[in-house]
């Protein structure tokens, strides 16, 4: 029997018994670990889940295909009319597929996940994994690519085979082919000996081209032949050779943008795109912060062979995370790295170790406000807003606040807290504790 979890609408009289019949136990309320079902009484009212989730949109009445859409894009898995004939069937079938359990995720070490948004990424990276597919990685600067590429490859079938990392930005564009080709002896001034290039030397295993908006249109061309026929010729040279290698490429940039300005191939790019990766920024993964920090704050222990500083004060973490990340992961790990190199004693990073200009930073950020409208509608344009975990967010800034200047009494933080906090126990600490608990909350 497969429970799932109702929620919205009321089950139309006759569903749960047929669904019953399929083997599929319809549980009303929110439940984790459960396929969800989000039924609205009408096709005009798309519902959100939390991001990375997966769900099933039910609902009364005729959806277009806009609407449609844009419910797969907020993560539905499926959209069916209740009205259907078919319905009960549909929405058993869509339910037995979500039911099956996806295949865990090998161990990374050097990935850390604990966000929805991770965690989907990295079920995405460990599907493409399985399959010789070239993928093409989108993100900011920072936010890990090349750390992605290689757990891809640490995940393949070609582990056991190189991987040879291209950064193409700093290849000049002159030397970009002979580096990528190969060449043969005397094709040049300077060719004392053949050099079979970067793309044979990965042979079995795994190519990964770096910032691979830099490749020059010329190279592109050529590129686009190899990845095709699988065949290489060195510079100098009229002798193909047959070349295996799985390809992932990495960018910053919109390829889409510069197909448009003439700057990309678009050939090569339909070619690069089968499979597409989005990392997420660090300020749309928020959650991942401080198990980032402890990741880099125990790695930098390790390599330095200084005692371990194995925390960080609430009011430090909300500064950090108060601080908008334009370099995003590895901006997080330098920052924490220089804190570290200064702070002379302790086992917490207390806010007066962290760099002035990330303090700054913070503050022009945050204000005064707890949300600012702006940010709130870019996420919401984005497609990144998540309600459930903003409004998570907020209790949790909230919580540690009042913990903070009471000292960590839950009594006196309650009555800090207002209405929320006090609720209606006999204990006024009760429901700050249950906060506490729910929310993970830092004294």
């Amino acid at each position: 029997m497969i429970d799932v979890a109702w929620t919205g609408a009321s089950v139309p009289p006759g569903l749960v018994e047929a669904l019953r019949t399929r083997q599929v136990r319809v549980v009303r309320g929110d439940r984790d670990g459960v396929t969800r079902v989000l039924c609205t009484a009408s096709a005009r009212r798309i519902p959100k889940a939390p991001a990375g989730s997966r769900w099933i949109w039910v609902f009364r009445g005729t959806a277009t295909q806009d609407e449609r859409t844009e419910a797969i894009l907020r993560g539905a898995y499926d959209a069916i009319d209740l009205r259907s004939p078919t319905a009960a069937g549909d929405l058993a079938a869509r339910i037995e597929e979500l039911a099956v359990p996806a295949p865990p995720a090998p161990a990374a070490d050097a990935i850390v996940a604990e966000s929805g948004v991770s965690k989907a990424v990295i079920a995405q990276a460990a599907r493409v994994a399985a399959t010789s597919m070239p993928v093409l990685l989108v993100g900011e600067t920072g936010t890990g690519k090349e750390i992605m590429a290689r757990v891809i490859h640490q995940w393949s079938p070609r582990a056991k085979k190189p991987l040879v990392p291209i950064n193409c930005a700093a290849i000049p564009n002159e030397l970009m082919e002979a580096e990528l080709f190969g060449y043969a002896r005397g094709a040049f001034s300077g060719a004392v000996q053949r050099y079979d290039g970067q793309l044979m030397a990965a042979a079995g295993g795994t190519v990964f081209l770096d910032e691979i908006d830099d490749t020059p249109l010329e190279t592109q061309v050529k590129l686009l032949r190899v990845l095709e026929d699988r065949v290489v010729s060195r510079l100098g040279e009229n002798v193909w050779h047959e070349v295996d290698f799985r390809l992932i490429a990495a960018t910053n940039r919109d390829l889409r943008a510069l197909i448009d300005a003439g700057l990309f191939g678009a050939d090569l790019y339909e070619r690069l795109a089968i499979v597409t990766i989005q990392l997420a920024p660090l300020r749309e993964r928020l959650t991942d912060l401080p198990a980032l920090a402890a990741h880099f704050m125990a790695r930098f222990a390790r390599e330095q062979e200084r005692p371990p500083v194995a925390d960080i004060r609430p009011d430090a973490l909300r500064a950090l995370e108060a601080y908008p990340w334009p370099g995003n992961i590895r901006e997080l790990r330098n920052v924490l790295y220089e804190t570290l190199v200064y702070k002379r004693a302790g086992r917490e990073i207390l806010l007066s170790d962290l760099p002035k200009r990330i303090l700054r930073r913070a503050a022009d950020a945050s204000q005064d406000a707890v949300a600012d409208r702006s940010s709130v509608g870019r996420k919401i344009a984005r497609g990144t807003m998540n309600l459930r975990d903003e409004v998570a967010a907020l209790e949790r800034l909230a919580l540690e606040e009042a913990l903070t200047r009471t000292g960590g009494n839950a009594a006196r933080a309650a009555q800090l807290l207002g209405a929320v906090g006090r609720g209606a126990a006999r204990d006024p600490g009760g429901t700050v504790r249950a906060m506490m608990r729910r929310l993970k909350a830092r004294r």
